[in-house]
């Protein structure tokens, strides 16, 4: 046999180990540990659910029709204008931080485009929120790009644009409770 004939087979042979070794680590990383409890025991039971959506959803890809009056909103309290910009200042956030203003600030482009082209063929903006409902959102079946539970989408009537509402209490509020 040729020496290198060897060595081929016995780099073949490493390769096939170092996979089988990864495998084993992340079978064996996973674990049979019992689920840990801090703080309050269970008691068995179920607790009820809020009335308000707290716990994160998976947004990517899922759409919405559901446009605030953002005048009424803003009234309310506890709601403000969300900034357009990528906030995060660590490099774990800020992916998700992207991707969430990127849809925000598209889906305003994209709602601004169709603003306009109601206004040259109208020659006038929407009247109020209804009008914006019915003769923009609805007539063309627009489904926005959901944002994440703490944030939802506005119509401003002065300013005739999309704009994003922060829920500050929802967004404030921890995870899960």
């Amino acid at each position: 046999m040729h020496p290198r004939s060897q060595w081929a087979f016995s780099c073949r042979d490493l390769r096939y180990l170092s996979v089988l070794t990864i495998l084993a680590a992340l079978v064996l990383s996973a674990g049979c540990e019992e689920e840990r409890n801090v703080g309050d025991k269970p008691n068995g039971q179920a607790k009820a659910k809020s009335s308000t959506p707290t716990k994160p959803e998976f947004i990517v890809g899922k759409r919405t029709q559901e446009i605030k009056n953002a005048a009424t909103e803003l009234k309310k309290g506890g709601t403000i204008v969300a900034t357009t910009k990528i906030t995060a200042k660590d490099p774990i956030t800020l992916p998700g931080n992207a991707y969430v203003t990127i849809i925000g600030q598209t889906s305003i482009l994209n709602m601004q485009h169709a603003m306009d082209l109601y206004h040259a063929e109208n020659d006038r903006y929407p009247k109020n929120y209804d009008e914006f409902m019915n003769e923009i959102i609805k007539a063309n079946n627009i489904a926005l790009p959901r944002l994440p539970y703490y944030q939802k989408y506005g119509y401003d009537e002065k300013g005739h644009k999309l704009v994003i509402l922060e829920y500050e209490d929802l967004k404030n509020q921890p995870l899960g409770r």
